[in-house]
């Protein structure tokens, strides 16, 4: 009768015993594992350079390199794009796209003419730096939908095909 009595308390203190169940001992694993990875990604991603893009940032491989900013910095009215020839040699650059863009839609207006002549293409030296400033209000005049595009961006190419460049994005407004 007190082995029956012993069985019964052990096997009722069993029952109250409470062990780690499955799910629980992943969520601990994972409440420790995520906080390592994340920060061994944020030292591994360079964000510095992913967040201090400055006004005049440009963008570019070692030959060419290609800068876009706008005046005033919100809302701009204004922008200067600047092309510097790194290399050694003549670049041939076709004429310049200016991309407007506003969520997945984009419209492309590529320059042909500055102040009535055609320099496009334009041979640049080594060394050799091309500034174009470019006026919004005609393309608004234009095309009064562009007055509802966010993101402004240029794109270069090379006669040949060699190097096609994108600037970095200018925001025309936030909405």
């Amino acid at each position: 009768m007190i082995a029956c009595v012993t069985l019964s308390v052990n096997s009722l203190l069993a029952l109250h015993n409470v062990g780690p169940e499955g799910y629980k001992i992943l969520w601990g694993l994972a409440a420790l594992l995520v906080p390592v990875i994340v920060y061994y990604l944020w030292r591994r991603v360079s964000w510095r350079r992913l967040f201090s893009a400055s006004k005049n940032s440009e963008s570019g491989n070692g030959e060419l390199s290609l800068s876009l900013s706008g005046e005033p910095e919100f809302r701009p009215i204004v922008l200067y794009v600047r092309m510097k020839n790194h290399s050694d040699r003549t670049i041939d650059i076709e004429a310049p796209v200016i991309v407007f863009k506003r969520w997945r839609s984009s419209r492309k207006f590529r320059i042909r003419k500055v102040n009535e002549s055609e320099i496009y293409p334009l041979l640049l030296d080594a060394g050799q730096t091309h500034e174009l400033t470019v006026q919004l209000e005609p393309f608004y005049r234009k095309e009064p939908i562009l007055r509802t595009a966010t993101r402004v961006r240029v794109e270069v190419a090379e006669v040949n095909g060699n190097i096609r460049l994108e600037s970095r994005i200018v925001r025309l407004k936030w909405i």
